[in-house]
């Protein structure tokens, strides 16, 4: 998984491994919730969900979009919040769930 998901980031992550490992597995398990079924790792993963995933890297790697910026005693606001076109990739996984 980790490969293929440094593929479709390459080259922007030739020293994130550690990063990626790390985020791989939790994102995994969110997409599992969000998703309403169980994804794993040791098996094969829809490509949606791998580019779900390395997507998602992407996002938390760069810098994040200024959502507000004041300019007398400095303050900065982040957009940490995943794109909807990012979240969108995991619609076509997604299953009800009947309480």
């Amino acid at each position: 998984m980790l490969a293929k998901v440094k593929e479709i980031l390459q080259p922007k992550t030739d020293k994130h491994d550690e990063y990626l490992k790390t985020m791989i597995p939790l994102l995994t398990e969110f997409v599992s919730d969000k998703c309403n079924q169980e994804f794993s790792l040791e098996y094969n993963m829809p490509a949606g969900i791998i580019l779900f995933i390395a997507k998602a890297c992407e996002f938390n790697m760069g810098s994040s979009t200024i959502r507000s910026r004041t300019t007398g005693n400095v303050s900065y606001s982040y957009n940490t919040e995943l794109p909807e076109s990012v979240i969108k990739l995991l619609r076509p996984y997604k299953r009800l769930r009947f309480v």
